[in-house]
C-alpha cells in the first residue's frame, strides 16, 4: 500500500514536469504585447471604416 502511493505520488510529479515544461517551450517563442494606451484609441467612422484594406480569413476559419 505504501509503495503503490510513493509509485502514484512520483507520477503526478512527473506528468506534473511534463506538462510544466511543455508550457514553457511553447511560450518562449512569444514576445509581450504592447500595453493599450486608451487616450490614443479612436473610434472609427463608417468612411474611414471602408477605406481599411479587407483581410481575407485563413484558411479553416470561415464559417
Amino acid at each position: 500500500m505504501k509503495r503503490s502511493v510513493i509509485l502514484l505520488v512520483l507520477l503526478n510529479i512527473i506528468i506534473f514536469a511534463y506538462f510544466q515544461s511543455a508550457d514553457l517551450s511553447a511560450t518562449s517563442g512569444h514576445q509581450a504585447l504592447p500595453e493599450i494606451q486608451p487616450e490614443k484609441l479612436q473610434i472609427l467612422s463608417d468612411s474611414q471604416m471602408q477605406v481599411l484594406p479587407t483581410v481575407s480569413s485563413p484558411s479553416g476559419m470561415e464559417k
